[in-house]
């Protein structure tokens, strides 16, 4: 708490307390709760004043390097099984929760990571080649060092490659789960996904108009395509992506190379959405090391 607000708390409640002691002579039970409250508060913003700098310097810091994200607040730590890590591959589910920056990846790491992306390159989300193990796996390190990989981790790793400078991943879009939304992103948003399905885009062409209030309503999204402006509405709620903005722009698949737009979310508040080959989720989910189908028609 600032200075400031330390010093106007014990002001206050030394004013209360000297009141109480004036007012409510002799005190009672209830004096004695409300005075004893008020001179502990200001023992303690007494204290938060004149700590030494060495209590300060004796808190635990970041990680030198890493950068702090919106993923921190919601990696889902808390759903790791124990036991064996590969154990969790089969079900979808996060592999470990180790906090110590691994050397070097494990060959269970290696073998989901490689598995993600061979059956996104086999339904053409990615080019062959495009992106390796080793830059994912790096790229968790880097975000979140120490992260075990899983399955949910490994296609979660995407999107913090693409976080660490890298524009253009395949045919992906990254939808974060939870921030500010405006038309910028929006627009960004709308540009990858008609880029993924075909259609190079900036989002300099693409013009967002908001609910009037800035509110919760209806958004106008137009962009040219085509030789035409066309435009589409989505539902508009700044602090969530809208539900219905994918499933509105998937309709401009392109004739020649029909694609299919499928999400997934991998519990890191980023969803991921892939343009893959028309009619090919069946099979991009049989290719990953799951159970549960980790895709769905967006």
């Amino acid at each position: 708490m600032p200075k400031v607000e330390l010093i106007a708390g014990a002001l206050f409640f030394a004013l209360a307390g000297a009141t109480t002691v004036m007012l409510r002579q002799p005190l009672d039970a209830v004096g004695w709760v409300v005075l004893v409250a008020c001179v502990a508060f200001v023992a303690l913003a007494v204290f938060g004043m004149v700590k030494p700098a060495g209590f300060a310097r004796g808190m635990p810091s970041r990680t030198p390097g890493r950068p702090t994200t919106e993923f921190e607040i919601g990696r889902r730590d808390d759903m790791a099984p124990a036991g064996d890590p590969t154990a969790s591959l089969a079900m979808g589910m996060p592999s470990g929760t180790s906090r110590e920056p691994p050397v070097e990846p494990t060959t269970s790491e290696l073998q989901v990571l490689a598995a993600t992306i061979a059956a996104l390159e086999a339904v053409d989300g990615l080019s062959p080649g495009e992106v390796d193990a080793m830059s994912l796996w790096n790229a968790m390190q880097e975000i979140d060092p120490g992260q075990a990989i899983g399955l949910y981790e490994a296609i979660g790793s995407f999107s913090m490659l693409h976080d660490l400078g890298r524009t253009r991943i395949g045919r992906m879009t990254f939808v974060p789960a939870h921030t500010e939304y405006d038309a910028s992103l929006l627009a960004e948003i709308t540009a990858s996904v008609l880029t993924s399905l075909g259609h190079p885009m900036r989002s300099e062409d693409i013009v967002v108009t908001l609910p009037a209030d800035g509110g919760q309503g209806t958004a106008n999204i137009a962009f040219p395509i085509a030789g035409r402006i066309e435009t589409i509405e989505c539902s508009y709620l700044w602090k969530y992506p809208p539900d219905d903005l994918c499933a509105n722009l998937k309709r401009f698949s392109r004739n020649d190379d029909p694609r299919q737009l499928v999400c997934a979310d991998p519990g890191d508040q980023t969803l991921l959405y892939v343009a893959i080959r028309e009619g090919s989720i069946g099979e991009l989910n049989e290719l990953l090391p799951a159970e549960i189908d980790q895709f769905y028609e967006a």
